[in-house]
């Protein structure tokens, strides 16, 4: 009897694995950028930022320098926050012969050169610890600026002058940084040389966070209805919507294998998209409403205004998300006893949530024509 040729499953073709590997990828892009640039800014506009850390010192303890302490050798002051870093390398006091030199090779803090213990410290490779070699001594300080989580990702320097030390600083020179100004002492700027190691380990990082939220609750869903909510005999499938799973199958009436995670079963919602732009146009609508109200207009719905007077936009932020909330409630209930009925009512809700904020943006763009926002 001849026998069956095997079956080989078909790999999936690599324009389809790049279709679902590139929506994770982006998201890993973009929050590294989030984590490097935009929340250190964020912070440091109000006052956060690694100046707030509190300082490490290590030094490096040269002959000449030995005798007089290692604060007079050459050392590196490290900072180090969540999300950013501050390193800053300076050099050795100057001696009789004209000597200086910056902190190369193994550093110890104050306290392990004191006891004699032989611990050493070692700054991050992207950290700039020298200046060329013929501006040994025409540098006071260079602080080298890291941020990005979980990995650094982006670093900038900042080079002063010597006499920095001295008090007589001037405006350092920034080195693949953008300057954004100086709040508290502290240099605000978004560090743009990039740490390919950092960058790379980073977008992997949020990659697979995306992955996880994202993809494997969806894959962890599809495995389950296939186990459970699947006929073996017919092929018959459970309505996704569905809020309970039959024990046996309708068509053929074969039993169903038992879900072990059976009470837990969540149906899908019915109107996704709709409920997606209903919470878009819900949160334009309490913006622009406070948009103009700050500039002097007035709430027209007799509703929202009595829960503003009486609980301000906070009150009202609140109120609007419940009514959001309760809206979604009934149209899922709705959709389980007449669909139709169901989407009439989201796209209903969704197109009524809208019409405000069109309004909204007309009386803004009408009173910025006429010149109205110094009133």
């Amino acid at each position: 009897m001849e026998q069956p040729a095997p079956q080989h499953r078909a790999s999936t073709p690599w324009p389809r694995r790049l279709r679902r590997i590139w929506p994770h990828a982006a998201v890993g892009a973009v929050m590294t950028l989030v984590m490097a640039w935009a929340l250190p800014l964020a912070l440091a506009s109000r006052g956060v930022g690694p100046m707030s850390a509190r300082p490490i010192d290590w030094f490096r303890i040269r002959a000449h320098a030995a005798v007089a302490g290692p604060e007079h050798g050459a050392g590196v002051t490290a900072r180090r926050t969540a999300l950013a870093d501050l390193y800053a390398a300076f050099p050795s006091r100057r001696a009789n012969d004209g000597f200086i030199d910056w902190p190369l090779g193994p550093l110890q803090t104050f306290d392990d050169w004191n006891l004699g213990r032989t611990n050493t410290h070692a700054p991050p490779w992207a950290v700039r610890l020298e200046p060329a070699k013929d501006e040994y001594g025409s540098w006071d300080r260079i602080d080298t600026h890291l941020a990005g989580w979980p990995f650094r990702a982006f670093a900038a320097e900042s080079w002063h002058r010597e006499g920095g030390r001295l008090g007589v600083e001037g405006m350092p020179l920034y080195r693949q940084a953008l300057v954004l100004g100086v709040t508290g002492g502290e240099s605000v700027l978004v560090p743009l040389r990039p740490l390919p190691i950092g960058i790379a380990l980073d977008i992997l990082f949020w990659a697979s966070c995306s992955w996880i939220a994202l993809a494997a609750p969806r894959e962890f869903r599809r495995r389950r209805a296939a186990l459970y909510e699947r006929c073996g005999g017919c092929g018959f499938s459970v309505d996704v919507h569905a809020v309970h799973r039959p024990s046996a199958c309708p068509r053929c009436g074969a039993a169903f294998k038992h879900d072990p995670l059976g009470f837990a079963r969540a149906p899908e919602m019915h109107f996704q998209n709709a409920y997606a732009w209903l919470v878009l146009v819900s949160s334009l609508d309490i913006m622009l409403t406070a948009k103009i109200l700050q500039r002097g207009g007035i709430e027209v719905n007799p509703v929202a205004a009595v829960v503003i007077d009486m609980w301000g936009m906070q009150g009202a932020i609140a109120f609007k998300f419940a009514l959001m909330t309760w809206v979604i409630i009934v149209c899922e209930v709705l959709a389980r006893m007449r669909h139709r009925a169901g989407v009439v009512l989201a796209v209903g809700a969704v197109v009524l949530s809208a019409a405000p904020v069109v309004w909204s943006l007309f009386l803004l763009s009408l009173h910025a024509v006429r010149g109205g926002d110094g009133g």
